[in-house]
C-alpha cells in the first residue's frame, strides 16, 4: 500500500471518459425493447408503435445492453479509487460525500416529486376529470410507497417497476449505492487489508453467479471494492488495461456479447462477463483520448457536466422527447426505430448539457449545489 497520489496521466484518463459514460448512461434509458413496451402498454394503457427489424434491434442492443453497460460499473471503480488515495479521515469523507451525493439526491428527488405528482395532486383538486387515474396521488401512498418512490426498498418487480430502483429517479441508484458503500467503506476496507485474497475471490464468485444483497447491487459492490484495491494497493490499472491488446479486448467483448444475447441472458454470468470486457475496453479508449490534445479538452470541458446531465436526462427530458418525437414519427419500420433511438438521446445529451451550460453561468452558486460542488 504505497502513496497517496495520483498520477497526474491517470487522472486525465479518468477526466477523459466521465461525460462519454454519462452519454452511454442516456443511451440506456433510451432503448425500448418488445417486453418494455409490453409492460407499458399492460401498465398504463398507452399504445406504442414498436416494429423493429433484426439489423434495428441488434443496433439497439450492442449499444444499450453492450458496450454502454461499463458506464457505472466505471463510475463506482474511479469513486473508491480516488476515495483510497485521498484518504480523508471517516468523518471528513462523510461530510464530503453528504455535499457531493446526499444533498444533490435529495433536492433532485424532490424536483422530481413536484414534477409530476405534486401536480397531479394539484390536478386532482383543480379538474379530476383531466386525470386517468385520479386516485393514484402521493396522498394515497403508504409508508411503503414513500420509501419506494425515493429509495427503492428490496430486490424483484411489481406493477409500477423495480422495487430496487427510486421510482422518481430511477438512475439515482447510483448515488443511493455510492452513499450506502461509502459510509460501509471501513468495513470493506478492513476485510480487504485482512483477506485480500479471500475477499477479492468471494466478491467475484458473487458477481458473476450474479448473487443479489439486499443493501445494494451486486455490481456495486464489486467495482466499488476493485476500486478500493486499486486505490490501497497502488497499482496502475491503465497500465495494465494498455498491455491488452485492442484486437484482444475487442474480441473479447464481441464473444462475450454474443455468447450473450445467443446463448444466455443478461442475468447470466457470461453478461457480467461481457461487461467486465467493457469495461476493460474504454479503460483503454481513454489512452486514445488524452494522446489527442484537442479531443481530450473537450472531454475535459464537458467532464464538468457529467452529474448536471445524468440527473436531469431522467425522467422528465426524456418523457418530453420521446412523446414528441412518436407523435410526429412513430415507430412503424426499423429505419423509424433508429431515428427514435439516436434521435431522443441526442436531443437529452444536448439540452441537457446546454441547460447545465446555461444554469452554471448565470447562477453558479446554484448549479454547484445541484451538482454537489462538482
Amino acid at each position: 500500500m504505497g502513496n497517496n497520489s495520483i498520477s497526474q496521466e491517470t487522472s486525465k484518463r479518468i477526466t477523459a471518459l466521465r461525460f462519454l459514460l454519462i452519454v452511454f448512461v442516456v443511451f440506456i434509458h433510451n432503448c425500448f425493447t418488445l417486453e418494455g413496451v409490453a409492460e407499458n402498454f399492460e401498465q398504463t394503457g398507452e399504445m406504442i408503435v414498436f416494429k423493429p427489424t433484426v439489423l434495428s434491434e441488434w443496433i439497439q442492443l450492442f449499444i444499450s445492453q453492450g458496450i454502454a453497460r461499463c458506464a457505472v460499473p466505471l463510475f463506482f471503480l474511479f469513486a473508491a479509487f480516488l476515495q483510497a488515495k485521498k484518504n480523508d479521515k471517516y468523518s471528513v469523507l462523510l461530510k464530503k460525500r453528504a455535499k457531493s451525493l446526499l444533498i444533490p439526491y435529495f433536492i433532485w428527488l424532490g424536483l422530481y416529486f413536484l414534477y409530476p405528482h405534486f401536480a397531479k395532486y394539484l390536478i386532482s383538486i383543480i379538474k379530476p376529470a383531466l386525470l386517468k387515474h385520479p386516485n393514484d396521488i402521493f396522498t394515497h401512498w403508504t409508508a411503503l410507497d414513500w420509501l419506494h418512490k425515493f429509495f427503492g426498498y428490496e430486490t424483484g418487480t411489481r406493477k409500477d417497476g423495480d422495487l430496487s430502483l427510486p421510482q422518481l429517479a430511477v438512475q439515482f441508484w447510483f448515488v443511493r449505492d455510492l452513499l450506502i458503500l461509502t459510509v460501509l467503506s471501513p468495513f470493506i476496507k478492513a476485510f480487504i487489508k485482512r483477506f485480500p485474497l479471500f475477499f477479492f475471490a468471494l466478491i467475484s464468485v458473487l458477481y458473476l453467479l450474479p448473487v443479489q444483497i439486499y443493501f445494494v447491487r451486486m455490481q456495486a459492490l464489486f467495482f466499488y471494492a476493485c476500486g478500493l484495491y486499486w486505490g490501497m494497493f497502488n497499482f496502475n490499472l491503465f497500465e495494465k488495461a494498455d498491455k491488452i491488446s485492442f484486437a484482444e479486448s475487442i474480441a473479447l467483448f464481441l464473444i462475450s456479447f454474443i455468447a450473450t444475447y445467443l446463448f444466455f441472458d443478461n442475468t447470466s454470468s457470461m453478461y457480467w462477463i461481457m461487461v467486465l470486457a467493457s469495461c476493460l475496453l474504454f479503460l483503454k479508449i481513454s489512452k486514445l483520448i488524452i494522446n489527442n490534445e484537442k479531443t481530450f479538452n473537450i472531454a475535459t470541458y464537458f467532464s464538468g457536466f457529467s452529474f448536471f446531465l445524468f440527473a436531469i436526462h431522467l425522467p422528465v427530458l426524456n418523457s418530453i422527447h420521446t412523446k414528441l418525437w412518436l407523435h410526429f414519427l412513430p415507430m412503424t419500420n426499423g429505419f423509424f426505430c433508429l431515428a427514435e433511438y439516436f434521435g431522443v438521446a441526442f436531443l437529452n445529451i444536448a439540452l441537457g448539457t446546454l441547460i447545465g451550460i446555461a444554469l452554471k453561468k448565470l447562477c453558479p452558486r446554484l448549479f454547484a449545489i445541484l451538482t454537489g460542488g462538482r
